[in-house]
């Protein structure tokens, strides 16, 4: 049969031109080497970022995990918390008029604070507004903070939260968290986060 000598050279060619597109994503052109304070300056002005990893909750004698998205973008801000097969089970957005979650079953809640939508909707207390100002390493309006030796952010403590960056990892160059924890007298949370990006590809 005739047809199949054509396949194989023609499903080659399709591997090829999938893999070429995956090669030519751009890669991120960031600043290198940068010493903590020009780090610190460079992070404080960006118009976006991501990071994606995993998030565990200890509350009320029961720990719950699952994956989680959290974007950047101008003035906007997206939380994505999902499961291993990718499910959705809450997507919660804060833009300047106000915040809105989406659940696992579809359900669509509006209000004025993300941070208050996800608790009132989940159970979940994830201090999104005062994190979103540190979570990258950054210690501008904090309360108190302490630096490790390196000089990068080791804790920061702010409305009896404590939060503590157990470990960075160069990421396209860039020290960035990888593994920290925020601790509350009534809950625990932990991130270990598997890449930032710094780049918007859509």
């Amino acid at each position: 049969m005739p047809g199949k000598w054509y396949f194989a050279p023609l499903l080659m060619m399709f591997v090829l031109v999938v893999s070429g597109c995956s090669l030519m994503r751009p890669t991120p052109e960031l600043p290198q080497n940068l010493t903590p304070e020009a780090r610190s300056d460079y992070l404080s002005q960006l118009d976006y970022w991501q990071l994606t990893g995993r998030i565990g909750i200890i509350a009320n004698g029961e720990s719950n995990s699952a994956n989680i998205s959290w974007q950047k973008n101008k003035q906007t801000t997206s939380v994505r918390i999902y499961g291993a097969l990718g499910a959705t089970y809450a997507l919660v957005t804060q833009t300047p008029t106000g915040a809105t979650i989406k659940l696992s079953g579809d359900e669509v809640y509006q209000g004025d604070d993300a941070q208050l939508l996800l608790w009132q909707t989940t159970g979940w207390h994830i201090p999104i507004n005062q994190l979103q100002q540190w979570i990258l390493g950054l210690h501008q309006n904090a309360p108190q903070y302490q630096l490790n030796p390196q000089g990068y952010v080791e804790s920061i403590a702010f409305d009896q939260w404590q939060l503590s960056f157990n470990r960075y990892q160069s990421f396209y160059g860039l020290a960035m968290p990888k593994k920290l924890r925020a601790t509350h007298p009534d809950i625990t949370i932990k991130f270990a986060i598997y890449d930032w990006a710094f780049v918007n590809h859509d």
